[in-house]
């Protein structure tokens, strides 16, 4: 046993030595003494010791005094109190200081030495079991968020003391949903704790590797002298994903995304929270840029962020201040080239701003949360004009509504949606709910009840950007969906693609042979009506019909002596280009 003593008492410091040959024979010892209250001194050789005595008068110091002075810190060993009087007083100074126990030195014997020190390490012991249990993350035994935050405040503070790099990483997980829903959650366990294992191979013992929560990671590391020493870094903790993991008899391969906040020496703010921050929009743009991919925080990208911020802080007003407005693109029959139906587009026009693309203020809105009232305002928006429209004696067609994921797994979603359709008194089978493809292979397993409850009262279900995404064909039969959208992607390039003209055919006949309406969207040219294959049900979208419109434009497109004219030129479009198709 290792034994520290501090006492200013040499004979004192002997006679504890005796007691604990006497307590403990047999057994091989090492004393240390250290004769004055220097507590610098006594915490470097704290941690080579298994426990440490300290004696309560020490000329200008008291035991108490060295002893709350390691109460903030980490002190890994049991802290002992001698003194040489029994006082209940002092006892319970001690105990309030954090003293593991408390000695009388004129009641000392190896027996009662024996008990204390036994007791104190044992309590030791366990308080370091709980300790790891509060401060570890159960699954892969890496550092929890608590353990996490604590570090980061502590690596904030020593980089700017020692003016070394400090660099925050985090690290996101891409399809780990899918490897659960594919394998099960015993395969995403052992994904996530070999990626830990990874992970911790990677970086020394003195830097942090933390699991945050999910399949979200954060690598703390600190003491770099070069900056480019933490770019090599981050791409070997990145390069955790190049090996696949074997789970039984498959294998599969993880996939992640980084974002970094880099700390020089001397560099401001030496605030942890704002490092998170910054490591979080960094993580943010690159989960946006596409998997494995790694983000560096900047000023310009931290411009960027403040951009959104502002965006996000008006995006969640948008609705107060009547800055929203729909847009309806027709959507035509492709036998009869009539109207058959449009797609609401949302417009936001930002109160001082130019108007912001949907693409852009669409994810801030989904991920501030923002996007259910918007949602809302979308769809009684729409049903408020379909019943002005029905009250003018126009012919209504069916209206899609693009659905955000965030709205579908809101409690109040299925409910606002019935209670907006019964106050405007808008049939249900004229309300179609756009999800895009991807989104419902990702959330299907908690949307499908919610999809089936809104289905059953007449809504119809449409798969928005079909073939870009990867869906289960089983999965598809088994979901409510009565129309899918082939990607405009694919339309624009069949007739110059043969790959894409084929593809767009294979989706054409699956959609046929599901018995699914299909809409082809994007059309802009007659080449892209020529290259599809259509049944009498389809739908054609796209500018070569027409533009996204005001509502005050297509209310003009409702009324069929108007329409007749638009029809007249499409008709006159296509019996040219088969004349020349013909060589006449």
């Amino acid at each position: 046993m290792r034994v520290l003593v501090v006492d200013d008492d040499e004979v004192d410091f002997l006679n504890v030595k005796r007691h604990f040959k006497l307590a403990f024979p047999g057994e091989k010892h090492s004393f240390l003494w250290i004769s004055e209250a220097d507590p610098e001194l006594i915490s470097d050789k704290l941690h080579e010791y298994d426990i440490c005595l300290i004696d309560q008068y020490l000329g200008a110091g008291t035991g108490i005094d060295i002893i709350l002075n390691f109460l903030k810190r980490d002190i890994p060993i049991p802290l002992i109190l001698l003194t040489g009087r029994d006082d209940d007083t002092l006892y319970e100074k001690a105990a309030d200081a954090g003293a593991s126990d408390y000695l009388v030195k004129g009641d000392l014997t190896p027996s009662l030495l024996k008990r204390s020190v036994r007791y104190c390490l044992a309590h030791k012991e366990n308080e370091q079991r709980l300790v790891k249990y509060a401060f570890s993350d159960g699954l892969t035994g890496l550092a929890n968020r608590l353990k996490f935050d604590q570090a980061l405040d502590l690596a904030v503070q020593t980089s700017a003391r020692n003016n070394n790099f400090l660099a925050l990483i985090i690290i996101d997980l891409d399809d780990f949903k899918l490897i659960n829903d594919t394998y099960g959650h015993a395969a995403g366990d052992t994904l996530l704790k070999e990626l830990s294992r990874r992970l911790s191979a990677q970086v020394r013992q003195s830097d942090i590797v933390a699991r945050l929560g999910g399949d979200e990671f954060g690598v703390i590391i600190n003491g770099y002298e070069q900056e480019t020493d933490i770019h090599i870094l981050t791409n070997k903790l990145m390069g955790v994903f190049d090996k696949p993991i074997d789970y039984g008899t498959e294998s599969f391969h993880g996939k992640g995304c980084s974002g970094v906040a880099l700390l020089g020496p001397e560099e401001l703010p030496r605030d942890a929270a704002a490092l998170l921050r910054a490591a979080d929009g960094a993580l943010y743009r690159a989960k946006h840029k596409g998997k494995n991919t790694i983000v560096y925080y900047d000023q310009r990208l931290g411009e960027t962020l403040q951009q959104s911020a502002s965006m996000e802080n008006a995006l969640n007003k948008a609705v107060e201040n009547n800055e929203l407005e729909l847009y309806y693109q027709p959507k035509i029959n492709s036998e009869t080239l009539t109207l058959s139906g449009a797609e609401a587009l949302l417009r936001w026009k930002w109160t001082g701003h130019e108007q912001v693309s949907p693409a852009i203020f669409i994810p801030i809105a989904e991920r501030s949360l923002s996007i259910i009232e918007i949602g809302q305002w979308v769809l009684e928006e729409a049903c408020k004009k379909m019943d002005y429209w029905k009250k003018k004696g126009l012919n209504l067609v069916p209206i899609a509504i693009n659905v955000s994921p965030i709205q579908l797994q809101s409690n109040t979603f299925i409910r606002r949606v019935i209670e907006t359709l019964d106050q405007y008194d808008i049939d249900p089978k004229l309300i179609e709910l756009e999800i895009t493809e991807s989104t419902l292979m990702e959330h299907v397993e908690h949307i499908s009840d919610r999809m089936n409850k809104l289905a059953s009262i007449g809504c119809k279900w449409v798969i928005d950007d079909f073939g870009i995404g990867h869906s289960s064909l089983s999965r598809i039969a088994d979901l409510p969906i009565s129309k899918i959208k082939v990607d405009q992607s694919f339309v624009q390039m069949a007739p110059t693609s043969a790959a894409d003209k084929k593809i767009c055919s294979i989706i054409v006949l699956l959609a046929h042979e599901l018995n699914l309406e299909l809409v082809a969207e994007g059309v802009e040219t007659l080449s892209h009506i020529n290259a599809l294959t259509l049944l009498p049900q389809d739908e054609l979208q796209g500018f070569y019909f027409s533009k996204p419109l005001t509502s005050t434009d297509f209310e003009v497109w409702l009324q069929p002596e108007q329409f007749s004219q638009c029809v007249d030129k499409w008709l006159l479009a296509l019996k040219k280009a088969e004349s020349q198709k013909r060589g006449d």
